[in-house]
């Protein structure tokens, strides 16, 4: 069976603590949105200050900074997912492709879909990105998944972050599937070369 890459334990204490700050940053985030609007958070009262917020449109001094704080809102869920995500990722390679498997999603990846890795040679703290000629995502069936796969990883690739453990290996395991799938395709054309 082959073997299965996931965050080092220092990489899932780094992880958590993300994940930790994240939180903290939402609830912060919600509770001063909140208070410079003067809402309640209280569920029977919400809908009622909402309300008046629309019936009487805030001062441009509540309004600048309640937008940035509901821009904190919805944007630090999607990065709580994205680090839940990494915490569950594995990388599995095989004789003919790569499995990512996080969050009930799993993934195929054939060598011969593969074109580059980048950066190249891989650099310590960075991510390393998988480009494929395909979007690994479109095999996702839930619209939200694929969309949120997509939001962490982009469309056609697949990223590799800095932590997981033996990373080096991993990378080195793809980059000889897909140099193993270029030269059979070689081999393959120069067999079906029309002869002169």
């Amino acid at each position: 069976m082959s073997r299965s890459y996931r965050l080092s334990p220092a990489g899932r204490r780094n992880n958590l603590l993300m994940i930790t700050v994240a939180m903290l940053l939402w609830v912060f985030a919600l509770w001063s949105f909140a208070s410079t609007l003067r809402l309640s958070l209280h569920p029977a009262a919400f809908w009622a200050d909402l309300q008046r917020v629309f019936a009487q449109p805030p001062a441009i001094e509540q309004a600048a900074p309640a937008l940035l704080l509901l821009v904190l809102i919805v944007a630090t869920p999607l990065l709580i997912w994205n680090l839940i995500a990494e915490w569950d990722a594995a990388f599995t390679p095989a004789d003919e492709g790569l499995t990512y498997e996080a969050m009930g999603v799993r993934l195929w990846c054939p060598w011969k879909e593969m074109l580059a890795l980048r950066p190249s040679p891989a650099v310590t703290d960075e991510a390393v990105v998988v480009y494929c000629r395909c979007d690994p995502a479109e095999t996702i069936a839930n619209p939200l998944l694929r969309w949120l796969h997509r939001q962490a990883h982009g469309r056609q690739q697949l990223v590799i972050g800095p932590d997981i453990e033996h990373r080096d290996e991993l990378v080195a395991q793809i980059e000889q599937g897909m140099a193993r799938t270029q030269t059979r395709a070689k081999v393959l054309a120069v067999d079906h070369a029309p002869t002169a």
